[in-house]
């Protein structure tokens, strides 16, 4: 509930005062991690796996890729069609 209205107030109060005086980092001045709401290591491991997953989509996109390249080259044998 205090954290609603530090919210809601804070920001306001802030506007009005033009920010003088304020210790807190503003938003464009936080890390990534803190404005995800993670700490650097949790944060390093969300982008590690990130990064991981990234590869395995590619690794299975480039799997079907092949796999319908050669469906496609053995219908053009079979029906003697043109590439």
């Amino acid at each position: 509930m205090a954290f609603m209205v530090k919210s809601m107030v804070g920001g306001q109060l802030k506007n009005l005062t033009g920010g003088l005086g304020g210790e807190e980092k503003s938003e464009g001045e936080k890390s990534p991690a803190e404005a995800q709401g993670m700490t650097r290591e949790e944060y390093e491991e969300y982008q590690r796996q990130l990064v991981e997953e990234k590869m395995e989509r590619d690794a299975q996109f480039a799997q079907r890729k092949a796999e319908r390249a050669t469906v496609r080259s053995h219908f053009r044998e079979k029906y003697r069609l043109p590439k």
